[in-house]
């Protein structure tokens, strides 16, 4: 199944931010497979290795790559399917560097089914989130890693209210963890390919089932349904 996943990736069309050979896309594929087939302590170790040193993170350095973001789903196969205990241990400390490194400068932002230009760790973070009971499984491990998830979170209008002096009341649908407020937001419109400029959230409210209502401080543009938050500062890490 993951290497049926790793030959429908185009990975020749992934940037590689360094040119360095070593941070090539393809040699992410390689390691993939090599992680995926590994049937001993040290080919799954060694399949990690050429994962943690470059093209999808580099460790030493606590740098993600763009190509993680493809990975993502791969791993998360791994986790859930790996034939081996060690494979999916592996995937899921992969999972947690690549969620919590910071991407290069210039390859913060993926394109996604979704949406264009997404901060790339809020894209691998609902890659994870949509895993959840697969990493319930794995105890801690897998529920801290759900936990740093959930922190970044995704925000989509349902309906708004323009109410007097120019703010706006929203009901949404939030993906994650409510967060505090006021805050700052990256705001994304059905109507734009690219994100516009940080809106300020002045207060939220949100139940378990993910339905919210917040108060928009004004904007220059029109908040129609369909529109996206981000944590804003996810839009501006770079390594």
């Amino acid at each position: 199944m993951s290497l049926d996943a790793i030959d429908s990736v185009d990975w020749s069309t992934i940037p590689n931010p360094t040119w360095d050979q070593c941070d090539e896309p393809e040699r992410v594929a390689h390691a993939l497979r090599l992680l995926t087939v590994s049937t001993t302590a040290n080919e799954t170790g060694d399949a990690a290795s050429l994962l943690a040193d470059g093209g999808f993170v580099c460790s030493h350095a606590a740098m993600v790559f763009p190509a993680a973001y493809a990975a993502t789903p791969i791993l998360l196969d791994l986790v859930e399917h790996g034939q081996r205990p060690r494979i999916k241990e592996a995937a899921l400390g992969l999972l947690a560097d690549a969620l919590g490194y910071f991407p290069t400068a210039g390859h913060n932002r993926v394109d996604t089914p979704y949406g264009t230009d997404i901060p790339l760790c809020c894209a691998i973070a609902r890659l994870i989130r949509g895993r959840r009971s697969a990493l319930l499984a794995h105890g801690n491990r897998g529920k801290r890693l759900l936990a740093e998830a959930e922190l970044h979170w995704r925000m989509t209008i349902e309906e708004t209210e323009l109410q007097p002096g120019g703010t706006l009341t929203a009901l949404a649908m939030l993906e994650g963890t409510p967060f505090e407020t006021p805050g700052e937001a990256e705001f994304h419109s059905p109507l734009s390919e690219r994100p516009a400029a940080s809106v300020w959230i002045d207060a939220l409210t949100a139940d378990v089932s993910g339905a919210a209502c917040f108060q928009l401080g004004r904007i220059q543009y029109e908040a129609l349904p369909g529109s996206v938050l981000y944590p804003a500062e996810c839009g501006r890490r770079e390594h």
